[in-house]
This record gives structure tokens, sequence and C-alpha cells, in this order.
């Protein structure tokens, strides 16, 4: 018993830990998402996409900071 102890412990106690995430993931947002993380999480993302969306369907400009259109527009244009 020691010696597959020794030899499978990490793994067992992995394999435990990894069992134990999921199940406080799903004890935390549920497994419909009806607790109160999973209608939280679930209102964050319906709202991202929406507003997402609107921005790209009104034609506001796309372009990042970090983009060099993006650069050269904060610094007023070339």
């Amino acid at each position: 018993m020691q010696d597959i102890l020794k030899e499978y412990g990490p793994a067992l106690i992995t394999v435990v830990a990894i069992l134990a995430l999921i199940a406080l993931v799903t004890f935390l947002i549920g497994k419909d998402g009806g607790s109160v993380v999973g209608k939280a999480f679930s209102n964050l993302i319906t709202d991202f996409f929406s507003k997402a969306t609107g921005a790209v369907s009104s034609g506001q400009s796309t372009t990042t900071p970090a983009s060099p259109q993006g650069i050269i527009m904060l610094m007023g244009g070339l």
C-alpha cells in the first residue's frame, strides 16, 4: 500500500484537487445558471455582446490605441 501511495500519490492528489474545483464551480455557478453567480455571469456576457453588437452596427470605430491607426488617431492624425 505504501508503494502505491508513493508512486501514485501526486497523481491522486491532482485528481482530487481537480474534482474539488469542479464541484466548487458547479456549486457556485449551478448547473443551469440559476444561482446568483450564474445569473450575474449570464447577464455580464449578454450585456457585453449586446453593447458590442450595438457599437459595430452604429459604425463606431473598432480601431484600438495599440494599432498604428489608433495611435495616429490619438495623435490627431497625420
